[in-house]
């Protein structure tokens, strides 16, 4: 993919819609995009990133296996960002990630992700939105789980 082709699919998701052109072509040139073959790990279980995953094609599988063996998945499609949430709590993360089909992945340094947080309120706004609708849908499930018949 060329420079203006990594723009152009970087402007087509949700959390990069809005921002100046200028920070996008920045993403682009500092972003180290990466392939994953199915079953290939992006994050494993208790890593201390130092970027995020931004998914640009295909998706991915979070995943967390408990003691007793049995664990919960679910999947992540293009146009969504991992690893945010563990960046901005500074925790380890807390499951596996992996690649479910062909993944192309752009990986953005946490200095550029911390910077475009400060500097860029469409970007700010775009990733606050982005962990609100997780964490709705993380609730109705949680309920869903806990529902009497």
């Amino acid at each position: 993919m060329s420079l203006e082709a990594d723009i152009g699919c970087l402007r087509s998701l949700p959390l990069f819609r809005d921002m100046p052109p200028s920070r996008l072509k920045l993403v682009a040139l500092m972003g180290e995009r990466l392939r994953f073959e199915p079953g290939a790990v992006l994050i494993d279980q208790k890593d201390r990133l130092d970027g995020v995953y931004v998914i640009l094609e295909g998706d991915v599988e979070f995943s967390q296996s408990r003691p007793d063996g049995e664990g919960r998945r679910f999947q992540k499609d293009a146009g969504s960002i991992t690893g945010d949430v563990s960046l901005l709590s500074g925790r380890p993360f807390i499951g596996t990630v992996s690649a479910k089909t062909p993944v192309l992945a752009l990986r953005i340094p946490k200095d550029l992700f911390f910077e475009l947080l400060q500097t860029v309120p469409e970007f700010s706004l775009a990733v606050c939105r982005d962990l609100a609708d997780r964490v709705h849908r993380l609730a109705s499930v949680l309920l869903r789980e806990h529902e009497t018949v």
